[in-house]
């Protein structure tokens, strides 16, 4: 892993206390840490990627009851054992099942109890990860922060949570809201950032020399003056260079993919906010080379020609800072990834 290091050793002692969270636009490597993580430490890892539900408009406990069924059917016979006598929780044979329906439905706290149970017994930590948490916010009919904050507080269990929408894990957690079951706990944040111009072309350099393949510099600073500094368009690029053996090839081919990938994510961003669809559109093309909230505002009324509450203009950038497509730098909103101009 490349220039992680200073994140990987947080992480790693956030594991001391109950919650972590890896935090960082698309593509910055979260993801690459936690599995970094997960191979160096010894540990009962429980590993839930939520990024299938990217393009869902929700997803129901039954969703997550099943993905943890899933993984917890990978472990061993002996663990999985551990479970009988909890509520909603059957074994027959070698197979776990987790109930999900109202007659016999497992409830995350006593889930929870006896993971932190296993623990103990067991003498290791139990660190369960919600990869792209941002996702959990969409969870209907169960309020996931109650067993979280009862486990904060009572159990021994560990809890990662990364996301790639920074203001949607904050609005799912509800940190700031002082009626929100973990209102006022500590949790260690962890922040992913792209890298600046000579790590990025490092990371070229490097992966290069790895592959025996022989790239000038000039290409190089080329390569990251249209990417960027998100490792994983970097890695785009290093795996389409060593396919066609041709700079100019490789960069088409890195951002063509690249501006098809991010049309899809702004996609499933609209999904569930139709109604603003074309002014969300607009928003994105205003500011593709950085723009100011009077600047958007003006271009949504010339674009309708009506007025616009000035509130709901607020809202609606809001919405895209919330969702990494956008950020903020003093009073300048600007996309949060170089290609994001591309695709709009």
């Amino acid at each position: 892993m490349f220039d992680r290091e200073a994140e990987l050793e947080k992480v790693k002692n956030g594991l001391n206390y109950p919650i972590t969270l890896i935090l960082g636009i698309r593509r910055s490597g979260k993801s690459s840490i936690v599995k970094v993580l997960m191979k160096e430490e010894d540990a009962i890892w429980i590993y839930i990627d939520l990024r299938k539900y990217e393009g869902k408009p929700y997803l129901n406990y039954k969703d997550l009851v099943q993905e943890l069924e899933r993984i917890l059917n990978s472990f061993p016979e002996r663990l999985k054992n551990l479970f009988k006598g909890v509520k909603g929780v059957s074994i027959s044979g070698i197979e776990l099942r987790l109930g999900w329906s109202k007659e016999n439905k497992v409830d995350m706290s006593n889930l929870f109890e006896r993971l932190s149970e296993i623990s103990e017994k067991e003498g290791k930590r139990v660190v369960i990860v919600f990869d792209e948490s941002q996702e959990l916010r969409k969870l209907r009919g169960y309020n996931l922060l109650y067993p979280l904050a009862y486990a904060y507080d009572n159990l021994k269990l560990r809890f990662i949570f990364t996301g790639s929408e920074i203001g949607m894990v904050y609005k799912f957690l509800k940190l700031g809201d002082a009626k929100s079951p973990l209102y006022g706990r500590a949790m260690t944040e962890v922040y992913v950032n792209p890298f600046n111009k000579d790590l990025a072309i490092e990371f070229l350099r490097r992966g290069f020399k790895e592959a025996n393949a022989k790239v000038s510099e000039e290409e190089l600073e080329e390569a990251y003056n249209n990417l960027g500094g998100i490792p994983g368009w970097l890695t785009y690029y290093g795996f389409y260079y060593l396919q066609f053996k041709d700079h100019k090839s490789a960069l088409e081919k890195t951002i063509s993919a690249a501006v098809e990938l991010i049309k899809e994510e702004f996609n499933n961003f609209l999904s569930n906010r139709k109604e603003a669809r074309e002014r969300y559109y607009t928003i994105m093309q205003v500011c593709k080379r950085g723009c100011r909230w009077s600047d958007v505002k003006r271009a949504i009324e010339a674009k309708e020609g009506i007025s616009v509450d000035d509130k709901e203009v607020t809202n609606l950038i809001k919405n895209l800072v919330d969702s990494s497509f956008l950020i903020k730098e003093g009073e300048i909103y600007r996309p949060a990834d170089v290609l994001m101009t591309n695709a709009f």
